[in-house]
């Protein structure tokens, strides 16, 4: 029996593939899998059922670990659906306007210009002070977006390209699924402002890279195996924002012609954000020598052809940070800080809140056994993340004051 805790879950590992289990004999699902790589693996997960629904994941990580990651994101995407008509209410655009923590939310500026647009939303609950506001199911819900329903009135197609499922996540709880899903969001955010200061704006700011630890320790032997299962060295930079959680991302220094793909992770515990930046960098490559990955990298590429900043945020060249960035190195810390998951989500939280933002979370299912799906946003935050997928976009509030903030 697996009793090894899992970081930022409340499961031991076997606790946690037995709930998974139970919940897709409940739901009268099949799972099949799929594994890449020898060591640090890519796991992908297909769950068949009944009503004739296929849904996806892939977990990242040792064998164990990529497993249940892949099985329980198969289930969040199984589920995710319901984001799109479920619970939906209508808010009318002045909301969005007279609300003061959407006042840097530019996304949602563009969706109000017409004042008497009726825009649909669901319902969001900041988790300490039970604060409640609205936000559009467009900007959550990319595969269904927009919305149709009848009585949405908004021309949702200058926004649509920015919507993401950032920020939807699985927990065996609900404080789980919630600590995941703000970390999401802050990663993506970190990441955006990463694309938007050395590729976009080519500010050239110092990279602040990860010295790598000894192979004694459990990290620095991810790192070797990641390094190991790719055929290439690893960097590991430190993108950390201005919040508490600390977010890394990992790439490969070669360059070659292989579709450029990065690994990001965010994390109260810096190590286990490092963890799931190699890991995370390890999956994607994987799955980028597999042809149907490959053509949606290249068809992206493809995409931004027109636009020469996009394309130099999608391509990724890491000679433009090792040749032209001065670096800093960065020490992780021995150990982790092991934080019970409410703690953390205490601490995130009280966080964000001390720099004017606002996390917020709607529930998108819970069973009886607790395991819960959530999407949480923090308004205002970055999304030029999406640019890696092809989507002709420019920074929105947060993004464009990097460039009024370098001479």
């Amino acid at each position: 029996m697996d009793k090894t805790r899992i970081a930022e879950r409340e499961l031991t590992a076997h606790q946690a593939e037995q709930r998974i289990r139970a919940e897709l004999s409940r739901l009268g699902l099949t799972a099949t899998t799929r594994t890449l790589g020898s060591k640090v693996l890519a796991v992908q997960a297909s769950l068949h059922g009944s009503d004739n629904r296929l849904a996806r994941g892939a977990g990242k990580g040792y064998a164990g670990q990529a497993r249940l990651g892949a099985l329980y994101e198969a289930l969040e995407h199984y589920w995710a659906d319901s984001l799109c008509t479920r619970d939906i209410h209508y808010e009318a655009a002045h909301y969005f306007t007279d609300t003061p923590m959407f006042a840097d939310d530019s996304l949602l500026q563009r969706m109000t210009v017409l004042p008497d647009a009726r825009i649909a939303c669901r319902t969001y609950v900041c988790p300490l002070w039970h604060d409640i506001f609205s936000y559009p199911v467009a900007l959550i819900a990319p595969n269904c977006s927009p919305p149709h329903l009848p009585q949405d009135t908004v021309d949702y197609r200058a926004v649509q390209r920015y919507a993401s499922n950032s920020g939807t996540a699985i927990g065996a709880s609900y404080q789980e699924a919630l600590l995941h899903g703000a970390n999401e969001c802050i990663e993506r955010d970190a990441v955006s402002l990463f694309l938007l200061r050395h590729f976009y704006y080519e500010h050239r700011p110092p990279l602040r890279r990860v010295a790598r630890p000894h192979e004694d320790d459990s990290l620095g032997r991810l790192w070797a195996d990641a390094e190991k299962e790719i055929g290439s060295e690893i960097v590991l930079v430190d993108i950390s924002s201005e919040f508490l959680a600390r977010t890394f991302l990992a790439f490969s220094a070669a360059s070659g012609a292989h579709p450029r793909v990065f690994g990001s992770g965010c994390s109260l515990d810096a190590r286990h954000a490092a963890w799931r930046a190699l890991s995370e960098l390890v999956q994607l490559r994987l799955a980028a020598a597999e042809p149907e990955y490959r053509q949606t990298l290249d068809n992206a590429l493809r995409h931004l052809q027109p636009f020469p900043r996009l394309l130099r945020c999608a391509r990724f060249d890491p000679r433009v940070l090792l040749d032209r960035c001065p670096q800093h190195e960065v020490r992780l810390p021995d150990s982790s800080e092991d934080l019970p998951v409410e703690e953390q989500v205490y601490r995130l939280l009280q966080d964000v809140q001390s720099h004017g933002r606002t996390v917020g979370a709607t529930i998108l299912e819970r069973t009886r056994l607790g395991t819960t799906l959530l999407n949480v946003v923090i308004p205002g935050l970055e999304r030029f993340f999406v640019v890696s997928g092809g989507n002709v976009v420019i920074p929105q509030t947060r993004g464009r004051r990097l460039q009024r903030s370098v001479a």
